[in-house]
C-alpha cells in the first residue's frame, strides 16, 4: 500500500494518529520519521524527542544488534509479517524500563523510497495473566495431589507415630531410645510436610472479621521471645496510632506472620536486626517485616514463592511457606512484595484492605 492510496497524505497521518496501537513510520534508514500518541505514551517519549532518531533506540541494548540486522533483511524482501518469530520481543521505555511487545510490520512506498509502518502492542498484562494462569493450575494439581496423599499417608504416619511413642515410653535401651526419637522426628517432619500441602486442598472458607493486625504483631513477636535473645537479634516496631483493623481470618494473619519471623530468623544466624511496620496506606494497611540478613540474589528473589522452592539445606525447609503466604495475603484481596540484597537483607511487603465497616466511618466490631 502507499500513501497515494488515501486521498492525501495528511489522511494518512491521521488514520495512523487514531490507531489504538503504538505505530511508528520508519524508512529505508531506520530512522523514525512519524509516531502516534499511542506509541508515544508507550515508550514514555516526547514526539520531537523521537522523530529523526534511530529505531533502535527504543530496543533494549542486548538485543539492538539482532534487529538492525532483521530491519536489513526486511528492507531486501519487504513483506507483510509479524516480526521475531518464536522470539519474545522487548520494547525500551525512556526511563529505562522494558515491556513485552508483538510487533506487525507493514512495508509501504512512500515518495522518499521505502518504509515500513510498524504496529506495536503492549503485552505485559497478557504475560502478568499468562504467569499467574500457569501458577493457578500448578497449584490446582498440588491441591488434588495433596488431597490423594493425605489419606495414603497420612493414616499409616499417625499409626507409626503412635507405636514409636509407645515402645519409647517403655524402651530402657538407650540405643533403642535414641532409634525411636529419630523415627518420631522423621515421621513429624512429614506430617508437617502434609499439612503444609493440605493448605492447598482444604480450600476452607476463611473466617473474616475485622482484626487488629497489629495485636497479631505483638503476639507473633512473643512467640520467638525466647529465640531472639539466644540469637541476638535487635527488634524494633513502629505501629501507627490510630491504625484501622483490617478484614481478615486472624488464624490465617498469624500463620502469615510466623513464616515471615521465621524466616527472618533463619537469616540472622549470627545476630542483626528485625524491624516491623505497620501504617496506613489510602484503603489498605501495610506490613513490612524487614531483617538485615544474608539477603538474596536475583535468581532466588524470581523463584521464592514458588513450590517447593528453599535455599535452605535438605530436610530442614519444605518450601511451601512463602508459597502458602503468598496465597493466603491473595485470597484476601491483598498483596506481597519483597525487596532483597545479598549481605544487606530483605524486606516483605504486605498491603491488606481495611475492614469496610471502618472506611465508611463505623467503629470496628472486634478486637482481638
Amino acid at each position: 500500500m502507499s500513501p497515494e492510496s488515501f486521498d492525501s497524505e495528511q489522511q494518512f497521518r491521521l488514520i495512523v494518529e487514531a490507531a489504538p496501537n503504538g505505530m511508528l513510520l520508519i524508512d529505508e534508514r531506520g530512522a523514525i520519521v512519524m509516531v502516534n500518541t499511542s506509541a508515544l505514551h508507550q515508550f514514555g517519549y516526547e514526539r520531537d524527542e523521537l522523530l529523526g532518531q534511530s529505531v533502535e533506540m527504543l530496543i533494549p541494548g542486548p538485543f539492538r544488534s539482532d534487529h538492525r540486522q532483521h530491519r536489513t533483511e526486511f528492507m531486501k524482501v519487504p513483506q507483510a509479517r509479524s516480526m521475531g518469530g518464536q522470539r519474545e520481543l522487548f520494547g525500551l521505555r525512556k526511563d529505562g524500563s522494558e515491556f513485552a511487545v508483538e510487533i506487525g510490520l507493514t512495508p509501504i512506498q512512500t515518495a522518499k523510497g521505502m518504509g515500513v509502518v510498524a504496529s506495536i502492542v503492549d503485552i505485559s498484562e497478557r504475560k502478568r495473566l499468562e504467569v499467574q494462569l500457569r501458577r493457578a493450575e500448578r497449584l490446582a494439581e498440588l491441591g488434588t495431589l495433596a488431597s490423594g496423599m493425605a489419606h495414603e499417608i497420612g493414616t499409616p504416619m499417625n499409626v507409626i507415630l503412635g507405636r514409636a511413642e509407645y515402645l519409647l515410653q517403655r524402651a530402657a535401651d538407650d540405643g533403642m531410645k535414641k532409634g525411636l526419637t529419630t523415627i518420631i522426628t522423621q515421621v513429624e517432619r512429614i506430617t508437617k510436610v502434609m499439612n503444609q500441602l493440605l493448605a492447598f486442598a482444604r480450600r476452607r472458607t476463611p473466617e473474616r472479621r475485622a482484626v487488629d493486625l497489629a495485636k497479631i504483631v505483638e503476639d507473633s513477636l512473643d512467640m520467638f521471645q525466647e529465640r531472639i535473645a539466644q540469637c541476638h537479634i535487635t527488634v524494633d516496631t513502629t505501629i501507627e496510632s490510630s491504625l484501622p483493623f483490617v478484614h481478615a481470618d486472624q488464624d490465617q494473619l498469624i500463620q502469615v506472620l510466623i513464616n515471615l519471623v521465621m524466616n527472618s530468623l533463619h537469616a540472622m544466624p549470627e545476630g542483626g536486626r528485625l524491624s516491623l511496620g505497620l501504617a496506613r496506606e489510602g484503603e489498605y494497611v501495610r506490613l513490612e517485616v524487614a531483617d538485615t540478613g544474608h539477603g538474596m540474589p536475583e535468581e532466588t528473589r524470581a523463584k521464592v514463592f514458588d513450590p517447593f522452592f528453599t535455599t535452605k539445606d535438605f530436610g530442614k525447609g519444605t518450601g511451601l511457606g512463602l508459597t502458602v503466604v503468598k496465597g493466603i495475603i491473595e485470597e484476601h484481596g491483598g498483596t506481597i512484595t519483597l525487596e532483597s540484597a545479598v549481605e544487606k537483607g530483605t524486606t516483605f511487603t504486605i498491603r491488606l484492605p481495611i475492614d469496610s465497616a471502618q472506611t465508611a466511618g463505623a467503629s470496628p466490631s472486634i478486637r482481638l
